[in-house]
């Protein structure tokens, strides 16, 4: 791979990027058929241990030469990688380099897993490495390559708490290498972000990122990147206020997350639309759907989670509207009520905020506004709201400020925006799950890294309750017997409510805990720090799962490490994974159990009954009782996971066809 062709200099502001090519159905097939082949990553291991090889024989070299030479010479790699593309020989000096320095500045060598997670990352895939194998560290390899051979490197996080963590611990290193950092969180000011963007290696959330994108797309004109490159070249270029440089060469960390999770939904910058017969109508709306019952009027579908009205419904609705407009007369709100899809739509919203969205699950209320909480991460989207009037109804439910509706001016979905990278790789711990939705979507294969360190986690018996009480009964025996043993405990739950519904219980059982979610976002840090000493106990949602390190006390390890107990399943397998590979990180000991209850089961297919029948004629500790709700919980997940895949492959069809359906126009976004 060259980048003589395709990488503009720094300077450069036309944003250089890939385009999607159109393929024939040829090309598609072939395509569809080696991303699924399983020798591919096969043909790999022969490659890699001469890669290894050929580190350790640069590592032994280089011991005792100084630091400036070492840097001179990376300085040197760097500029042949620039002309000849990332070939192994270069790449492995160039690692063995970084290795040492890195050994030097911040007391830490790369592992071997480590090694080849960042050459996995620049052959341009994922690279799936178990939990605590210091993905952080690891993608200082491929940051510092790329950055050397002079292209800017976008290294993405899933939140800003990690993307200021993981900057500031490698700053030491980058500057080493006379290789400037910038940092982009929420706070940042738009006036200061052109000056991090110039960095030759940014730090930065894919929401953050493909905002600035947005943003970017919104002030260039539509011209052609050749339009646009020449009229730099002529000193005529409009572009001087752009942020971004371009799309050169991304790692995503916790790529699942980013690439898979966060994609369901577009990226959306809007416009207020103060408008008073808008507000009007939301809140008309709002109480007109305090009249209709559901079952009568309309209906809940538990798999969607839509509302859907009932022919009886629709009548009633009908109804209401006619006395609703006879009584406007002429005001001009009666205009909005005239349209059937229209007036359907938002009582549907109004319904569905009554219904679907719960207090302390799906948002929360902070200083009198109503704050999204992302269902996968537990952390509050800030600056999100949802869309078409449904916000309102949520605002108006919990007797809120009614804020303006959102007009969208410009949209993008995470699918459309990382496919533009010129080279895209990343790292997670959970990839083999979505391994082909992956190669589908982004053309990226997954490659799996061995552990540094053999796991040496225990997996204690599965366990199910016929309902909460007793289930965390059995969770408070479990904890008092971990902290009488100077173990530290992570009790996993799905919500800001269930979290705090579990402090209440370890409350009156009295054991002293920590409880972090998204309303403890800011304190984060610290209760992380402290969640690995003896006789901890935190209370955590899907927030501990991602890219904290927990911190063991010598003696929590010789107790036998961190004791992760997970309480309801999540929505995906892979974020249970997660949160089991909280314990047991870098081969220290640690244990994970499960102890659920059947309330969390829901009765909507005939085997699932099937099997709850048998776990109530077996018992709720039998075996068959036990394997029966495995089963449940797992095809539930399956279930949802697919519905999610479906949700994530329509946003993506309905994007690319807006895309081409405008391109007479210029560029949708």
């Amino acid at each position: 791979m060259s980048w003589t062709a395709t990488c503009a200099p720094a300077d450069i502001r036309h944003q250089p990027e890939k385009r999607r090519a159109t393929e024939g159905k040829l090309d598609q097939a072939v395509a569809w058929i080696s991303g699924r082949l399983p020798f591919i990553g096969l043909l790999q291991f022969a490659r890699k241990k001469a890669f290894l090889r050929a580190v350790h024989r640069h590592s032994v070299c280089i011991q005792k030469t100084s630091t400036p030479d070492l840097v001179s010479g990376a300085v040197e790699l760097g500029l042949q990688i620039r002309s000849k593309g990332f070939i192994d020989p270069l790449v492995a000096e160039c690692f063995a380099i970084i290795r040492e320095l890195t050994g030097r500045v911040l007391e830490m060598r790369h592992y071997d897993s480590q090694l080849l997670g960042g050459w996995v990352m620049v052959n341009g895939r994922i690279a799936e490495m178990q939990t605590g194998e210091g993905k952080t560290i690891t993608a200082a390899l491929p940051a510092v390559t790329a950055a050397l051979a002079g292209i800017p490197v976008h290294v993405v996080t899933v939140n800003d708490y990690l993307t200021a963590r993981d900057a500031e611990s490698l700053v030491p290193l980058y500057q080493l290498f006379n290789l400037s950092v910038g940092v982009i969180t929420h706070e940042v000011e738009h006036g200061n972000r052109c000056e991090q963007y110039q960095s030759d290696i940014l730090y930065i959330t894919g929401k953050e990122l493909v905002f600035d994108y947005l943003r970017d797309r919104m002030q260039q004109p539509r011209a052609s990147s050749l339009q646009k490159h020449a009229a730099y070249l002529t000193g005529k270029s409009v572009e001087s206020e752009l942020l971004q440089r371009g799309l050169h060469f991304a790692i995503v960390d916790e790529a699942d997350s980013v690439l898979i999770d966060e994609s369901r939904t577009p990226l959306i910058i809007s416009g207020s639309q103060s408008n008073e017969e808008e507000q009007t109508f939301i809140r008309q709306a709002w109480d007109l759907a305090q009249h209709l019952n559901q079952t009568e009027h309309f209906q809940i579908v538990p798999r969607t989670k839509q509302i859907e009205l009932t022919e009886s419904g629709q009548k009633q609705l009908e109804q209401q509207v006619k006395q609703l407009v006879e009584s406007l007369g002429d005001q001009p709100v009666a205009i909005l009520w005239r349209g059937s899809v229209r007036r359907e739509e938002i009582i549907k919203k109004a319904l569905s905020a009554r219904f679907l969205f719960e207090k302390d699950r799906d948002y929360l209320i902070r200083e009198g506004k109503v704050e999204l909480v992302d269902p996968l991460t537990g952390r509050v989207m800030e600056g999100r709201s949802w869309e078409r009037g449904l916000h309102q109804m949520v605002e108006l439910k919990e007797e809120c400020e009614l804020t303006d509706q959102r007009t969208t001016l410009i949209k993008m979905s995470y699918q459309r925006f990382f496919q533009r990278y010129f080279h895209l790789a990343g790292m997670t711990g959970t990839a083999t799950e979505v391994c082909r939705e992956l190669w589908d979507v982004y053309g990226l294969r997954v490659s799996i890294v061995a552990p540094n360190r053999k796991n040496r986690r225990q997996h204690l018996p599965f366990q199910i309750y016929p309902d909460a009480d007793s289930q965390w009964q059995a969770i408070t025996a479990s904890v008092k017997q971990q902290v009488q043993a100077g173990r530290a405990v992570l009790i996993g739950t799905h919500s800001v409510a269930a979290s705090e519904q579990a402090s209440q219980v370890l409350h009156i059982a009295k054991i002293c805990h920590q409880v972090l979610n998204a309303r403890q976002d800011e304190t984060e840090a610290d209760i992380v720090a402290a969640a690995g000493q003896p006789g901890r106990v935190t209370i955590a949602t899907n927030m501990a799962g991602r890219g904290t390190d927990i911190k063991l006390a010598t003696s929590v390890k010789d107790a036998g490490g961190l004791h992760v107990i997970l309480t309801e399943h999540y929505e995906s397998g892979r974020v249970d994974r997660q949160l089991e590979g909280r314990c047991a990180r870098q081969g220290d000991p640690g244990s994970f159990e499960m102890i659920l209850t059947t309330e969390e089961l829901k009765l909507d297919s005939l085997p699932i009954k099937a099997c709850l029948q048998i776990i109530r004629l077996c018992g709720y500790s039998s075996l068959p009782g036990k394997y029966a709700a495995k089963y449940i919980l797992r095809m539930q997940q399956k279930q949802t996971e697919q519905d999610n895949y479906f949700a994530r492959k329509a946003t993506f069809k309905h994007d690319t066809s807006q895309s081409d359906a405008l391109a007479f126009a210029g560029q949708s976004e």
